[in-house]
């Protein structure tokens, strides 16, 4: 079993590419990525990609559980969709990974649990602005 550490992504695939014979572009043609952007994943340098589907045929090309490979680039695998909706279930897994129990804290109408798991999106998009524009006359757009 792989031994998981700060960044368990790159290295799992390190691994099971070692073990399996398999070159880095050979993986890339085997699950549809571009074979610059995934060395630049295993050298640390981006981050592991974000589609679950991707993560799973990279899973599938090397032999790995898909669960563990989803989980090691930090992703939340849609098969543990009850984390997000299920409020005992997280309590529960919680404590088993921490010792600790959840404090609860009261939730804002525009955060919700499932917020959490939602896709991640490009940044700033989406966002409404923080001050939005006034046009000025010009004079006062000068000062």
């Amino acid at each position: 079993m792989t031994r998981l550490s700060r960044f368990p992504f790159s290295e799992i695939v390190r691994e099971r590419m070692l073990a399996r014979g398999l070159g880095l572009r050979e993986l890339c043609r085997m699950v549809g990525m571009d074979a610059s952007y995934f060395s630049k994943v295993l050298a640390l340098k981006r981050s592991p990609p974000s589609e679950e589907e991707v993560l799973e045929r990279i899973a599938d090309a090397l032999g790995v559980d898909k669960t563990l490979l989803v989980v090691s680039a930090g992703r939340i695998p849609s098969a543990w969709g009850g984390l997000c909706t299920d409020e005992s279930l997280f309590r529960r897994v919680h404590a088993l990974l921490t010792g600790r129990s959840v404090v609860s804290a009261p939730v804002s109408s525009d955060v919700s649990a499932q917020s959490a798991c939602a896709p991640p999106t490009k940044r700033g998009w989406g966002r409404p602005r923080q001050t939005p524009y006034v046009p000025k006359d010009l004079e006062e757009e000068l000062l």
